[in-house]
């Protein structure tokens, strides 16, 4: 058994990151594949998935991810909602 990644390691509590950018542009592209709706539906589902579901398991591997913080998860669903606009406006 791995040990815990998260134990040694302080929450994501940053209100941009690497991150924030990939959520901005995948959320985009989601809103151009399917429609800008079912995008922000799909990104804010990911958020929890994420969270309370992939870290746990990733963690039984000695992965660290997922391990933020509110203010992480505001700003991560600040920039997918962000991307998904900016999609409906320019790209569609």
């Amino acid at each position: 058994m791995h040990a815990n990644p998260k134990s040694n390691n302080k929450r994501n509590n940053s209100l941009i990151d690497i991150w924030s950018f990939v959520h901005l542009l995948t959320s985009a592209a989601l809103a151009y594949i399917y429609t800008p709706f079912i995008a922000l539906c799909m990104t804010f589902a990911w958020e929890p998935l994420e969270i309370f579901v992939i870290s746990p398991i990733a963690g039984k591997f000695g992965i660290l991810f997922g391990h933020e913080g509110w203010i992480n998860i505001v700003s991560d669903l600040a920039f997918n909602s962000l991307g998904v606009g900016l999609a409906a406006l320019f790209l569609l």
